[in-house]
């Protein structure tokens, strides 16, 4: 399901109620919005924006009431019928009737991406108070890759061509272990499985790729038949980013493929930007982390635009704590510990998340645009993976574990960075936090 965001609705037809009800039951809190409704007394950082349009009228209706309660930066859904005029502020487009939980699919992977593009520029503002040029992460130019795999149906040779128009590699794989060499043969920045008559198989290749962190972010849509909401439900559960209806023609067909091609590389440029800022100037070398006093700028840098309502985020503080007595470790083996968990620390966090070593054994994680339960879920896998893991001592045939504690804190108004940063650390002196015990 996914963690709770705040959306905006807007709509002129019976079915925006109707809507707004079956995305709450899949943890989205919606706002509907009308074209009469007052503006919002302050903006808001909304994880997105859906207008159910008839029209044209409809969707620059829907944008106007939209910028009453929100700024620029949300990324926006129409669902309505085909032969839309494209507008800039529109970031996708479903075709009408598209079930509840392909919209909110579809509105999460938006909101995913725009945090992304987010974090990533404000973290590249930072990066200037330590002397770095601008870090400079280049888009690509060259044409879209797109991995066709199934039979050679008619609607593949209408897809494939009507993607060639538009310059785009289309490479087919008609078996699955033909598409799983490609795949691991080049980046391809899209996927379309043929579900026709083979929904099982496309659904077994679509949770292999999320199973597989380098393909992880791939889209992938399917060709298919009627489904019906319970199919639509698993195919979105197994990974699946689009549904392709049958009666979609060559242009729509094509459309939607390329749209998720642009997020695809959108992520990818975002995520090239942020690992820019990798810079020795603005890490602890030891750990790979970012040093304290980096983390302290771009908490700053958070909580001003927190300020203004353009983001939320929250943090935790984690402690290592070592086996004492006849367990204990060499001060040598104990260090090489605390940066071994600073390197999971990294992987284990997402790209637009930062982190950083305040002391021998506390680290601080910054999570943008993460409320309390996900920092909760952050905390104990954090916690798991150290109560698992053996870390070698002078003696390899007594390899020992650590057990983590954490403080899971959210921002209060007017606080400073370093005030933050001191009441987190000091949170770890409380009992009853979540730790995981070797």
């Amino acid at each position: 399901m996914g963690r709770t965001l705040d959306v905006l609705v807007f709509g002129l037809s019976e079915r925006v109620d109707t809507l707004a009800d079956q995305l709450g039951r899949l943890a989205l809190t919606c706002r509907i919005v009308r074209a009469d409704t007052p503006p919002a007394r302050r903006n808001q950082s909304w994880a997105g924006g859906i207008i159910l349009a008839d029209c044209d009228n409809d969707v620059r209706d829907g944008l106007a009431a939209f910028s009453r309660f929100a700024g620029e930066d949300y990324p926006v859904l129409v669902v309505g019928p085909t032969g839309l005029t494209a507008d800039e502020h529109v970031d996708a487009w479903l075709r009408e009737p598209a079930p509840a939980v392909q919209i909110a699919a579809r509105i999460r992977a938006l909101f995913r991406l725009s945090v992304m593009e987010t974090i990533a520029e404000r973290r590249t503002e930072v990066t200037r108070l330590y002397g770095q040029r601008t870090p400079a992460a280049e888009r690509e130019e060259t044409p879209p890759a797109i991995l066709y795999v199934g039979e050679a149906s008619p609607r593949f040779m209408g897809l494939k061509h009507a993607l060639e128009t538009a310059d785009a590699d289309v490479v087919a794989a008609f078996s699955s272990y033909s598409a799983f060499d490609y795949l691991h043969e080049r980046p391809f920045d899209a996927v379309v499985l043929n579900a026709v008559g083979k929904r099982d198989i496309a659904f077994t290749i679509s949770s292999a790729m999320r199973r597989n962190a380098r393909l992880y972010h791939t889209p992938v849509l399917l060709l298919a038949d009627t489904l019906d909401n319970q199919a639509a439900e698993e195919a979105f559960a197994r990974g699946v980013s689009d549904i392709l209806p049958p009666k979609a023609d060559d242009e729509e067909l094509r459309e939607r493929v390329l749209t998720l091609t642009r997020e695809r590389r959108r992520r990818r440029h975002a995520k090239n930007a942020l690992e820019a800022c990798r810079d020795p100037r603005s890490l602890e070398i030891e750990t790979g982390l970012f040093n304290s006093g980096f983390l302290t700028s771009h908490i700053q840098d958070l909580l001003n635009g927190a300020a203004r309502d353009e983001l939320y985020f929250a943090m935790i503080a984690l402690q290592v704590v070592l086996p004492e007595g006849s367990s204990a470790p060499d001060s040598v083996s104990a260090e090489k510990a605390r940066r071994q968990f600073a390197a999971m620390l990294r992987h284990l966090l997402r790209t637009e998340d930062a982190a950083a070593r305040f002391s021998e054994d506390t680290f601080l994680a910054v999570l943008p645009f993460t409320d309390t339960p996900g920092i909760d879920c952050v905390a104990a896998r954090v916690a798991a993976i150290a109560e698992c893991t053996a870390f070698e001592s002078d003696d390899p045939l007594q390899p020992f574990r650590l057990s983590v504690r954490a403080a899971p804190v959210q921002p209060r108004p007017g606080e400073t960075a370093e005030a933050l940063v001191e009441r987190a650390l000091r949170g770890l002196q409380r009992p009853n936090l979540i730790t995981a015990q070797a």
